[in-house]
């Protein structure tokens, strides 16, 4: 047998960022749980100043090489083409870490991120055991919902479905990484019972996102008499449901008192804010933009509940922020969410159809506006909840998995049992080579 300091790692994630969005975040976690333990190679196409400044906080023996997009995928994506775009850089990936490959191979390589099942990358190919996801993307917006979005939102989403559908059962791309994964994870059981009935696997679920940090400070009861103070988070745009919650605020009873504060940006804003006057919503809610991630913890500890209106997502990293601060949860209860929320710190609305859905969400916020004493003791629970999502256990299991990949490998390239203790001390002084373009 060999030691885990010589099998070497192949991680591939878009953007690789602790503080930007939240698929640049599970990049950054994900690599410094890899690195922490084995030699590391990270590709990415885009490395922020920020994160460069904190690279040295990575294991010793890591390297990262940014690959940013060419002149031209950057002409499609201005145009629309993203998924085209990424394709391409993906094959230029490929040809980067073969001639990487050819000198010192890899033992295992990783496409984290985008979690998006649509598209695999290319480093299947390399001919060693292949790690895929948390895998997302899977989930339709419910089609009853299809009708309450305006025009052109309503036709986007109706061929996102279609579409969407139709990749997830016919992508030859995707059947061919599926099949050649040694290990692949679904971010959520809705995910599984997608992958399960169009591929006939059975992938672990593992989150795709998680949280470094829990308050420490526990919440007060709240003042009776005091306005109900709810966040919204999210983007404008029309799968994003942002409509349910205004709806249900139109029909809280008068003496149901209500703050609300929307974090969002996007396409859609001047739209949802002439709903809200008209609704007559307007002294209730402070549109607050879309704050820097370093900055929404005030939000946070100012807001009693979250209003989680997401039609589609694989997870919901506001979900996960919401808990570590101890605020509770009001959201509709599926696809990732679903798997998130419980009743002891949640309050899952049925996905059945827009009107059901409002009045719901009203009577929630209203029965938990009386509510001091079950606010508070809801949020101690979501502060239970989210110990079951930070990085530290999130990244052992990942380790734990490549173990049981490696160890599948013919016995001269096994890797060893690591030692746990390994976490005790983080890494302190790195040594952490940054490249650009290609080796």
């Amino acid at each position: 047998m060999v030691s885990n300091h010589e099998q070497r790692v192949l991680l591939i994630v878009h953007q690789l960022d602790p503080d930007c969005s939240m698929e640049s975040r599970l990049s950054w976690f994900r690599v410094l749980h890899a690195a922490s333990v084995y030699p590391t190679t990270v590709v990415c196409a885009h490395v922020t100043p920020n994160c460069q400044y904190r690279l040295s906080d990575m294991a010793p023996r890591t390297r990262v090489l940014e690959l940013p997009h060419s002149r031209f995928e950057n002409f499609l994506i201005r145009f629309g083409l993203f998924y085209l775009a990424y394709r391409l850089w993906h094959h230029r990936v490929l040809r980067s870490v073969q001639s990487i490959h050819r000198r010192q191979p890899f033992s295992l390589v990783h496409q984290v991120s985008f979690c998006g099942y649509r598209e695999p990358g290319e480093c299947w190919k390399l001919g060693v055991p292949f790690v895929w996801g948390p895998l997302g993307g899977t989930q339709n917006l419910p089609w009853n919902f299809l009708w309450q979005l305006g025009f052109p939102s309503v036709l986007g989403e109706f061929f996102r479905n279609i579409v969407n559908s139709f990749q997830l059962r016919f992508s030859l791309r995707v059947r061919r990484a599926m099949r050649t994964a040694s290990l692949a994870f679904a971010a959520n059981r809705a995910v599984q019972r997608s992958i399960l009935h169009t591929h006939g696997r059975e992938l672990p679920v593992q989150l795709e996102t998680g949280i470094d940090k829990i308050s420490s400070t526990p919440r007060k009861l709240r003042v009776a008499k005091a306005p109900l103070k709810i966040l919204w988070a999210g983007r404008l745009e029309s799968w994003k449901g942002l409509p349910l919650l205004l709806k249900a605020l139109a029909q809280l009873p008068a003496e149901v008192a209500v703050e609300v504060r929307i974090l969002g940006n996007g396409k859609l804003a001047n739209s949802f804010r002439k709903l809200s006057d008209s609704l007559g919503l307007s002294e209730k809610i402070t549109w607050e933009g879309w704050p820097p991630y370093t900055s929404r913890d005030t939000y946070y500890e100012w807001a009693d509940v979250l209003a989680f209106t997401s039609l589609r997502d694989t997870s919901g990293t506001g979900l996960l922020e919401a808990l570590a601060a101890g605020v509770p949860i009001v959201g509709l209860d599926h696809q990732g969410a679903h798997d998130i929320m419980t009743p002891e710190c949640a309050v899952a609305i049925p996905v059945e159809n827009p009107v059901q859905v409002a009045a719901d969400f009203s009577k929630a916020i209203a029965n938990i506006s009386q509510d001091s004493h079950l606010l508070l003791m809801m949020s101690r629970c979501a502060r239970e909840r989210a110990q079951h999502y930070l990085w530290e256990g999130i990244g052992e299991r990942m380790l734990a998995e490549y173990d049981l990949v490696l160890a599948k490998m013919p016995i001269s390239s096994a890797v060893v049992s690591r030692d746990p203790s390994i976490f005790d001390i983080p890494p302190r002084h790195a040594q952490t080579v940054a490249f650009r373009g290609e080796p």
